[in-house]
Parts: structure tokens; C-alpha cells; sequence
């Protein structure tokens, strides 16, 4: 990718960072704003999340030198970098950061926003294998006879229970179509 094409991500990356709020909202709002009211899709949020994860691991190899914390205090200061946005980034020292620690300048991690953003993931997944079943479905209704169709024609009269039983014998059929 071109040095400009790495700048517009770079620079869309920071205003999504800067519109989470992290330091306003704290983790949890900050992650459900960013998978609900961003308007990013999947595969958007899956890079912000993955950027920001190379990121916070430059952040850890960069200031390793600190001193007076733990690994997950450590690790909660550098992703409050982040969080603090694009000048914080580019100008954090180990000097800059220790005084953040002396200070207690920090809070418990940004990187838990990204949990949100793991289950929207998650969720998308789940859904794509319910419709893929789903249009598997379909397709052995249409085409008639044979084993499957007979199976799914039982699915559809059982009751919950035995639909159940049906999806733990036939993952493959009905494993996503039942809870």
C-alpha cells in the first residue's frame, strides 16, 4: 500500500479512536459506541481493533524502559496512550509515561473497549453460519428425496427438545438453528 493509502488509515484509525471517548466514557460505552453508533462495518471494526493492538505491542517493546508498575499496569498505561489519541502516541516517552505513572494518569485498560468489538465479531460469525445453514437448508428442500431431506422435514415438525437432539446429532444441518 502506498505511504498516502497508510496515512488515510492512520488517520481513520485516530478519529475513530478519538470518537470512542474512551477517557469520557470509560471501556464498556466507549466499545458499544464503536460497534453501534460508529457506522463502521465488521471488517472495519476488526482492523481498528487489530491497529490498535499493533499499536499498543509497539507501545510495550517502545516503553519497556518504566519503572513502579506491574505487567497489567504496564499494560493499561500503554493502552491509555492510545486512547489519549494521535499526539499522545507519536510523543510518548518512557520519560512521558513514567511521569503518567508517578501521577497515576492512567485508568483500567482501553483494550477492554475491544471486548465489545470481539462480540459483535462473534455475533456476525454466528449469524453467517446460521444463514449458510439456513440456505442449505433450502437448497435440500428443493431438491428433493434422499436422507437430508427427510432429516430436515423432522426438524421442522419437532418440538424444541427434539430439535435439540437433532442439532447436536446434525451440527452440520442444524447446529446454529437452535439455541
Amino acid at each position: 500500500m502506498s505511504k498516502k493509502g497508510k496515512n488515510l488509515e492512520s488517520m481513520e484509525f485516530w478519529k475513530a479512536i478519538e470518537q470512542m471517548d474512551f477517557n469520557g466514557r470509560g471501556s464498556k460505552a466507549a466499545g458499544r459506541w464503536i460497534v453501534e453508533d460508529s457506522g463502521l462495518s465488521i471488517e472495519q471494526l476488526k482492523e481498528i481493533r487489530n491497529v490498535a493492538n499493533r499499536k499498543a505491542s509497539y507501545m510495550m517493546r517502545l516503553l519497556n524502559g518504566v519503572t513502579g508498575v506491574g505487567d497489567d499496569a504496564f499494560s493499561d498505561v500503554c493502552w491509555q496512550i492510545i486512547a489519549n489519541g494521535q499526539e499522545a502516541y507519536k510523543n510518548a516517552t518512557v520519560e512521558s509515561t513514567q511521569e503518567m505513572i508517578d501521577n497515576n494518569e492512567y485508568t483500567e485498560s482501553f483494550a477492554y473497549a475491544f471486548h465489545e468489538v470481539d462480540d459483535a465479531i462473534e455475533e456476525a460469525k454466528q449469524l453467517s453460519e446460521r444463514n449458510k445453514q439456513l440456505e442449505r437448508i433450502e437448497q435440500i428442500r428443493k431438491t428433493g428425496g434422499g436422507f437430508d431431506q427427510k432429516l430436515v422435514a423432522a426438524f421442522e415438525h419437532a418440538d424444541n427438545g427434539n430439535k435439540g437432539k437433532l442439532a447436536l446429532v446434525f451440527p452440520e444441518l442444524f447446529g446454529h438453528l437452535v439455541d
